[in-house]
């Protein structure tokens, strides 16, 4: 067994995660262009992500991790950018 089955990437812990990024996509007239932004606040124990559609909405995901516990919260976001990472 690798060590990603036991411990997958920060902020890619939800199998349905492609889902709800096609979804959403569909629902706001695709991607932007812009490309996502990824932040982990702690580690590998906490973080967040937004994904931009054409529309000005935004998909964010913040995960966190706790031993064997994992947690993601999804919320759709009207009018977030932010500039870019250089």
């Amino acid at each position: 067994m690798s060590d990603e089955s036991v411990n997958p990437p920060a902020g890619d812990i939800s199998p349905d995660k492609e889902d709800r990024m096609r979804d959403f996509f569909a629902r706001h007239g695709g991607p932007s262009g812009d490309p996502p932004h990824h932040v982990e606040t702690e580690r590998g124990t906490s973080g967040w992500s937004e994904a931009y559609a054409k529309d000005g909405y935004a998909l964010r995901c913040d995960w966190s991790r706790v031993g064997g516990k994992e947690e993601m919260q999804f919320v759709e976001l009207l009018g977030r950018r932010v500039a870019p990472v250089k």
